[in-house]
């Protein structure tokens, strides 16, 4: 079973980190050809004490995005969800530590960065993120 240092192995053996700090990887994660998805990997502490991995990746800009229609969307998805942070919309979606194998962390990557994708995409039209 993997800890926090097992999966920042795991993502930096597979991806070009832009920037880490004890608790935390950013890197964009191939989602199509020549296109990417920036995500961030954060270690938390959940309601149980127990360590999680927080995976995170941008929508779009909160002034630009019709919440309501953004909550229907995020809503259709199998896990996770939506969160604004710093005037940014999120989609979110954590694991715990210690409870999956390392390639286990390849499916909720996946899972939040094309969920994030589509929602910019239908959301803002844009491809920023």
């Amino acid at each position: 079973m993997a800890g926090w240092d097992d999966l920042v192995s795991f993502v930096r053996m597979r991806y070009e980190v832009m920037r880490q700090s004890d608790d935390e990887l950013w890197f964009n994660l191939p989602i199509g050809e020549e296109r990417t998805q920036l995500v961030a990997v954060r270690r938390v502490t959940g309601e149980d004490d127990h360590p999680w991995a927080q995976i995170t990746s941008p929508v779009g800009s909160i002034d630009k995005i019709d919440l309501a229609e953004l909550l229907t969307l995020a809503g259709e998805t199998v896990a996770g969800g939506a969160v604004a942070e710093d005037r940014l919309v999120l989609f979110r979606h954590s694991v715990p530590l210690g409870e999956i194998a390392l390639d286990g962390f390849d499916r909720p990557f996946r899972l939040v960065v094309e969920t994030a994708d589509r929602l910019e995409h239908a959301l803002t039209g844009a491809d920023e993120h």
